[in-house]
């Protein structure tokens, strides 16, 4: 029984292999392995679920997996997570971008170096967990996908960042969900020497924005000296009475109309 488990384990390692076509890494679904190998889906899932249990293949959702691409002798095998979720994404024809901590460290925002990698996408909703680390899948619509840059890593994979920029919006936009709604405008206020950061955020918040962040946005960049009439206009035909606080929680502080905004927090850098 042990010699037919090692012969299986080696037989889907060369599989993994072959059609990794010189990548460290492949995928290959569980009705693969059963075809490939001539298993039952029985035999099979036995087989997927040992190496998965000895951390020797990785399950990046029911019936696909993530298959080392030279056969590891005897070790433990874990690819980059960039690599897993590159992978990942594409096997699902994703538009994607990281966002959230992992962005905030790339751009210099953060020395934190991230346990959850937080990936804004038009597929799924969902976590995928490891032990070395963390995806937290956040599905918006297709045209909130946008304003991103580039990283390379080995093998020609392209790593999409949501941009300086969008990483700001983003820290601001979704702050309840990064707990960066303070850092989100000091961050903000960073920037404010540079002109094409500071046109890509305004570009952003009229593209990706809700009428909170946009009029928190307009509060900020207004005090910072900018012409926000692109945004005044914007924003015009979204005005009610309700007033938004300009770091969320409480409604005490002095009142701006023109943005709605209730500045409930001292910047002593705003002024």
């Amino acid at each position: 029984m042990k010699q037919q488990r090692n012969i299986q384990d080696y037989q889907l390692l060369c599989l993994a292999e072959q059609k990794a076509e010189g990548r460290q890494w492949s995928l290959l679904t569980s009705e693969e392995v059963s075809d490939k190998l001539s298993l039952s889906k029985l035999q099979t899932a036995r087989l997927l679920y040992r190496l998965k249990s000895q951390n020797r293949i990785l399950q990046l959702q029911r019936g696909l997996y993530l298959l080392p691409g030279k056969l590891p002798p005897g070790k433990l095998w874990m690819p980059s997570p960039y690599e897993a979720l590159w992978a990942y994404m594409n096997w699902l024809g994703a538009k994607w971008q990281i966002t959230g901590t992992a962005a905030f460290l790339k751009y210099g925002f953060t020395t934190q170096i991230p346990q959850t990698i937080s990936i804004y996408n038009d597929k799924i909703s969902d976590t995928l967990e490891t032990s070395s680390w963390k995806f937290v899948f956040i599905k918006i619509n297709q045209t909130k996908i946008g304003n991103i840059q580039f990283f390379s890593m080995s093998g020609g994979i392209e790593i999409p960042y949501s941009s300086k920029a969008r990483t700001i919006f983003d820290a601001l936009y979704d702050g309840s969900r990064f707990n960066t709604a303070i850092e989100s405008i000091n961050w903000l206020i960073s920037i404010k020497d540079n002109k094409n950061d500071i046109q890509e955020f305004i570009n952003c918040c009229l593209i990706y924005g809700d009428k909170q962040t946009i009029c928190r946005s307009g509060f900020i960049l207004e005090k910072l000296g900018f012409d926000v009439s692109r945004i005044l206009k914007y924003l015009e035909p979204m005005k009610n009475s309700t007033m938004i606080s300009l770091v969320p929680g409480s409604r005490k502080g002095k009142i701006e109309k023109k943005w709605s905004t209730i500045e409930n927090f001292h910047f002593t850098n705003l002024d």
